[in-house]
């Protein structure tokens, strides 16, 4: 066997295939969660490079360290730097390999799909959020009962190295997201999260968007559908540490899309969620 063909069956060998799934179908979220799994993660990554697999080791540390049954579901999205051969091997990992850059949200949603855990997270792979904060999130998520906890950059308790700058562009934006749908969230868009899978089952096939703008739709459609009891917790944040995708046009396109949720939002789009 050459290298090639060798390369390839170790490829196979380790990494599980996934087929992209529709948001509609959300196959597995409609199932039980599967026994032992508590948290499922859902990395979703994009020209990372060798960061991505840090922070999946380190997720994996941390949540056996916590004594969480969990699996982590790496999402490529398309990387054109070969992020995702770092996470080949990677015990238990299953890696959903897309080969065309569609979007966080995309990504999120093919992740959620596959999901098997009671629990269902996500972090972000640049390793700005350490990975203890799943552990933190999952056990005041099953304390207080929360449908969702997530992170909060503006808690009290926070802390972050964003440059001025970039908290200006945050405070900007969530002022605009409260003025349009009067939510309490002040920080829709941290890259960490926890949500309980009933409850993310019922709002995913009414979630449309594809990328950044994913985060602020589920707090609108939890909304609409009555689900309350969202708990926003302290997050440390060390932006900037391995770079970042939010570029001018990544803000340009999510104030676009924040104002197709909102026609969304008056459509009465979001309330088919409510049971």
């Amino acid at each position: 066997m050459n290298a090639t063909a060798t390369a390839t069956a170790q490829r196979i060998a380790t990494v599980a295939a996934v087929t992209t799934l529709a948001p509609a179908t959300t196959p597995n979220l409609w199932a039980p969660a599967t026994a032992g799994i508590d948290l499922t993660v859902v990395v979703p990554f994009y020209n990372c490079g060798p960061v991505v697999a840090r922070t999946i080791r380190d997720i994996a540390a941390t949540l056996t360290a916590a004594g969480v049954g969990f699996e982590i579901i790496a999402v490529n999205d398309g990387s054109t730097d070969g992020s995702q051969h770092h996470v080949y091997g990677i015990p238990g990992v299953r890696l959903i390999d897309n080969r065309t850059n569609a979007g966080k949200g995309n990504a999120l949603h093919q992740g959620f799909a596959a999901a098997q855990g009671a629990w269902v997270g996500f972090i972000d792979a640049d390793g700005d959020i350490a990975p203890h904060h799943l552990a933190t999130y999952l056990m005041l998520a099953r304390g207080g009962d929360h449908a969702a906890v997530y992170a909060d950059k503006r808690h009290a308790g926070s802390v972050s190295g964003a440059s001025k700058l970039r908290k200006l562009i945050s405070i900007v934006y969530s002022t605009l997201v409260a003025l349009l749908f009067l939510l309490k969230v002040k920080d829709t868009q941290t890259g960490c999260k926890i949500i309980r899978r009933d409850a993310l089952a019922q709002l995913l096939p009414h979630l449309r968007e594809q990328r950044f703008a994913f985060d602020l739709e589920f707090f609108v459609a939890a909304k609409a559908a009555g689900i309350g009891n969202m708990h926003a917790a302290p997050v440390a944040l060390n932006t900037g540490a391995n770079g970042s995708t939010v570029t001018t046009n990544t803000i340009v396109r999510t104030l676009r899309d924040t104002v197709t949720i909102h026609r969304r939002h008056l459509s009465g789009h979001y309330r088919q969620a409510a049971v």
